[in-house]
């Protein structure tokens, strides 16, 4: 277990690899330890850190749970590692503070890759997040060997920091935020999503060209670990692109699969 103290409280995080800096933000479900499997794949090239967020997993129970002060914690991470540029991998709630993060600190983010961000409050299932948060890993992905990592950490997850950062949501221009982004970013979906709502096409065709939205037709909430090694590859040519390369040149859904074949 890997850890350091910010302002006098534990943060937990993993590091795993060598090369290009990618930190991965958790979402409201689970902690750092559904991102093994991917860190794992992309270690060879690069160094990946995982965080635990304040109120999640390891990492201090203290009430910081504003998506602000989850912004001001990542900052505070990324200063006490040494990260002088790095590009962000945020699910769900992940995604939401990566993108805040970004737009206050446009110089320290080389690109971004979201996993089933809330364009809006209304394409968040707060019901199903809001609720008995014990068991949701199981209504989400199943039992199975391999989110057993996931389940384990489920317990430790303070409801307070699910519920503050979701009403929250319900004040925020997520769409707006994310069309201001100027750098390179990607956008997954899972098809059978039950949290997040895949956005319109309309929404999808109206975003600025350096965005690329990819929906991955046989997963759910967790892209990742539903169809992990398409997701590692799709991550790994997304990490590759560089200044000038357009994330719309990465294969779509259709391309992709007769290409793994």
């Amino acid at each position: 277990m890997s850890a350091i103290f910010i302002d006098g409280q534990l943060a937990h995080y993993e590091v795993i690899g060598r090369g290009e800096p990618v930190l991965f933000l958790h979402g409201w479900v689970g902690s750092w330890r559904y991102w093994v499997p991917t860190m794992q794949t992309i270690s060879s090239t690069n160094r990946t850190y995982a965080l635990d967020l304040w109120g999640f997993g390891d990492s201090a129970k203290n009430n910081q749970y504003t998506i602000k002060d989850q912004v001001a914690f990542v900052m505070a991470f990324i200063e006490k590692i040494g990260l002088s540029r790095v590009s962000v991998v945020g699910h769900s709630l992940g995604a939401i503070v990566a993108y805040e993060f970004a737009l206050l600190n446009p110089e320290l983010v080389e690109k971004i890759l979201s996993i089933a961000l809330p364009l809006s409050y209304d394409s968040l299932n707060t019901r199903l997040l809001l609720g008995d948060h014990i068991g949701l890993v199981d209504k989400l992905l199943g039992k199975g060997i391999e989110t057993e990592a996931v389940r384990s950490d489920e317990s430790k997850n303070d409801p307070i920091a699910i519920q503050s950062t979701i009403a929250e949501l319900e004040k925020t221009n997520q769409l707006g935020k994310i069309d201001s982004f100027d750098k390179t970013s990607l956008l997954v979906f899972g098809q059978n999503d039950t949290v997040v709502r895949i956005p319109s096409l309309e929404i999808i065709q109206s975003l600025r060209s350096n965005i690329h939205t990819i929906i991955f037709e046989e997963s759910g909430h967790f892209p990742m670990l539903d169809e992990s090694s398409k997701f590692s590859r799709l991550l790994s040519e997304f990490l590759e692109l560089g200044e000038d390369d357009s994330p719309r040149n990465l294969q779509t859904k259709e391309k992709w699969q007769r290409r793994v074949r």
